[in-house]
């Protein structure tokens, strides 16, 4: 669908606060480098990964842990709804000019950022949000200090760096969070419930060798924001 026939145009507030976030691009050497960084999986993704292998082998008890695998499996199928909502939401909904390509609006990029990223693609509402503050909402069902953590990392490693960069405005981020974290509070519960009453867990805890494999794919591909996945769909629907 082509929602580029209706537009949506961000308010003055919205403007202000992008404005204060967007002056900090491009002013300090250390900050660009860490906002450039953040572009990448192994700074926005990696850290989420690493917490849920953690978790994965970390309760002792047999019987915790198998619970606790149970939720971060649930956290796991989470992710796959929450980036497809987001996606079609940003199908749907009137089409919003990144900032980084909004004619009349001065915006400052770092030496080397190119101003055609993401060109054409509707920024509204924010998948990155979206997805690692979903992530973080579902880690913290599993461990509330790692989901502290999580939470923490997707605001300030994720999220506002997509404000500061031009990729998005902060309703955009706004949007994105609250869909994120929203459907991570509603599916994760019936997911894991799911999950325990499919025994999944012992299935694959049962076949180590075939469990393993799938769950690094699994992490692979959410730490690539679905790319492979997308990629698919997109041959699919031609």
């Amino acid at each position: 669908m082509d929602n580029k026939a209706t537009s949506f145009s961000p308010g003055h507030y919205d403007e202000l606060i992008f404005g204060w976030f967007n002056q900090w691009n491009g002013r300090y050497g250390a900050l660009d480098t860490f906002l450039g960084l953040s572009e990448g999986v192994y700074v926005k993704a990696l850290p989420f990964m690493l917490v849920i292998w953690a978790l994965w082998f970390l309760p002792s008890a047999q019987h915790d842990r198998t619970a606790s695998r149970e939720r971060l499996t649930a956290v796991l199928l989470a992710a796959l709804p929450i980036i497809a909502i987001t996606r079609a939401l940003a199908n749907f909904l009137p089409y919003s000019v990144r900032p980084l390509h909004s004619k009349g609006l001065a915006v400052n990029l770092r030496e080397g950022q190119s101003p055609v990223t993401l060109d054409g693609w509707s920024s509204m509402p924010s998948d990155h949000a979206s997805l690692f503050i979903g992530l973080a909402v579902g880690i913290l069902f599993v461990d509330r200090r790692f989901g502290a953590l999580a939470l923490f990392w997707a605001v300030f490693a994720v999220s506002l760096p997509r404000i500061v960069g031009g990729f998005h405005w902060p309703s955009d981020i706004l949007v994105g969070a609250l869909s994120g974290g929203g459907l991570a509070l509603v599916l994760v519960p019936l997911l894991t419930r799911f999950v325990r009453w499919a025994r999944i867990v012992p299935f694959f805890q049962a076949r180590e060798a075939l469990g393993y494999p799938l769950l690094f794919l699994a992490t692979f591909e959410i730490a690539q924001m679905f790319h492979a996945t997308r990629a698919v769909v997109r041959l699919i629907m031609g």
